[in-house]
């Protein structure tokens, strides 16, 4: 099971490399930059962090640490707008509020 699962409500489209998802049940698009694409097209497709990371560390010249905190930054931001939900393997950081 991936890292991550959309809601029902919400679309993704990676094309172009600047991905996008819509939240049908607002009616708004949300614009994702090409680093963040890479990382919901990585969430969605593997079922570790470790995976991931792996895969993203060929294609974003960055250290692991940083791609493993900016996957988690981008699925926790996903699951507090409702656009996405984390799978039992993963759990989004704690924020700090």
């Amino acid at each position: 099971m991936p890292l991550l699962s959309l809601t029902e409500q919400t679309a993704f489209d990676p094309a172009d490399g600047t991905g996008v998802l819509l939240d049908g049940a607002q009616g708004v698009y949300f614009e994702l930059n090409p680093v963040a694409t890479l990382m919901l097209a990585a969430a969605l497709q593997y079922d570790t962090t470790e995976e991931a990371v792996r895969d993203l560390g060929e294609r974003i010249d960055a250290t692991e640490e940083t791609l493993r905190n900016g996957l988690a930054d981008l699925i926790a931001q996903l699951t507090r707008n409702h656009l996405a939900k984390p799978t039992a393997h993963h759990s989004p950081p704690a924020s700090s509020a």
